[in-house]
């Protein structure tokens, strides 16, 4: 996800049975899918503001650890982490 207003990033993953349909319930019902740092963002400000893509599809039968590990990278690539959402 992009934050329109600063640029900032968040970079998430989708594991387990319901994968990225499970993943987009989570953030259409609160904005923040449970992240931390997106908590304590306004859902209004949230829904005007993000921009969500897609950065990689898998199987369903795709392991999860090597979902996560794609994640981590993704956040290293995008340096989500120093100047972003990202805390983990």
């Amino acid at each position: 996800m992009t934050d329109s207003s600063n640029g900032k990033k968040y970079v998430g993953s989708a594991t387990g049975e319901n994968m990225i349909w499970g993943r987009w319930k989570d953030y259409i019902a609160n904005g923040n899918g449970g992240n931390i740092e997106l908590k304590s963002l306004d859902f209004e400000y949230i829904q005007k503001n993000f921009r969500y893509s897609i950065l990689e599809i898998y199987k369903s039968t795709t392991d999860d650890d090597a979902i996560l590990e794609r994640e981590s990278w993704w956040k290293e690539f995008l340096m989500t982490r120093q100047f972003g959402y990202n805390k983990n």
